[in-house]
């Protein structure tokens, strides 16, 4: 048994937990900002299509999956940071823009 076992250390944030935070908030707030113009909505729209995080492949090639996979993990991380700047439906919603 060790000292984490019995929740010794379940009061002790490690500064590399609030460092993570804050970072992430930093995130948050930057997709907050794009996601109040058009060009931001598209910017974070372009990154969804180029991760491919909607699309469903199956290729032979096992390196082709391996980075397939990476992409979508790097795509579904701002995905997540959009659900959480609350900025999702509107990245999901495509939006009919006329003379800008």
């Amino acid at each position: 048994m060790s000292a984490f076992d019995i929740g010794y250390f379940d009061d002790y944030e490690s500064p590399d937990i609030k460092q993570d935070e804050n970072q992430r908030s930093m995130l948050v707030n930057a997709i907050q900002l794009m996601g109040k113009e058009y060009v931001g909505r598209e910017f974070l729209r372009w990154l969804m299509e180029k991760t491919k995080v909607f699309e469903q492949e199956f290729p032979k090639d096992l390196t082709l999956v391996a980075w397939n996979a990476g992409l979508r993990t790097v795509g579904l991380e701002i995905l997540s940071l959009c659900s959480e700047a609350n900025v999702l439906q509107h990245i999901l919603t495509k939006e009919v823009v006329e003379n800008e």
